[in-house]
């Protein structure tokens, strides 16, 4: 898998932990943003996976409710990819968060009023839906509102840590969507490798 950072590190670090142990290894790489995302996807796949079979899967934020990743462009990528060689990379495909990461944690409304210990008669559980029209800064506000700082990287580990993935994976249809995704694909890469 690559994510964009160290918040996206985290979150699919649970992610597989919790929805995707059984497959096969799967390892979790940083790109360091989306500027130059197709760059950036290649530069990591040529140094890291050009010679074992792997399948990719690029985790990132579509930074708006429509649309698509900036300057992503998966087709560009295959045929970079056939066209340096790289035979080990069984397919590429992409996991996207609508908005951004921030706005699946929406989907566990109930777990992030309970991290920021906020009184029952304060929590307002239909405030932030749909979870996709709310991003980071909607995240950074709801936390100042309780006298807490949302930091995002390896500071929202505690945070991260502490939300409710499976009403997460309920409640957002893309993260299903790519969990289906690498399910199915771990299991006909495993049958292909290990033939009973």
């Amino acid at each position: 898998m690559l994510v964009e950072g160290d918040t996206e590190q985290l979150f699919y670090d649970r992610v597989v932990a919790e929805f995707l142990g059984d497959s096969p290894r799967i390892t979790i790489d940083e790109i360091g943003g989306i500027w130059n995302v197709n760059l950036k996807i290649l530069s990591k796949i040529t140094s890291k996976y050009d010679t074992q079979p792997v399948r990719i899967y690029c985790c990132l934020d579509r930074e708006s409710r429509n649309g698509k990743v900036p300057g992503l462009n998966l087709e560009y990528v295959r045929k970079e990819i056939v066209g340096r060689g790289l035979r080990g990379v069984l397919s590429i495909d992409s996991v996207i968060a609508t908005q951004m990461i921030e706005s699946w944690f929406f989907h566990d409304l109930e777990g992030i009023y309970s991290y920021l210990r906020a009184k029952r008669s304060l929590r307002n559980l239909k405030a932030f839906s749909p979870p996709e029209r709310y991003g980071k800064v909607d995240l950074k506000r709801l936390f100042r509102r309780f006298g807490k700082v949302y930091r995002e990287g390896d500071r929202a580990e505690h945070f991260i840590g502490s939300l409710d993935m499976n009403r997460i994976l309920s409640g957002c249809t893309d993260l299903q969507r790519g969990v289906k995704l690498i399910r199915r694909q771990a299991s006909s890469f495993a049958s292909k490798l290990f033939p009973q």
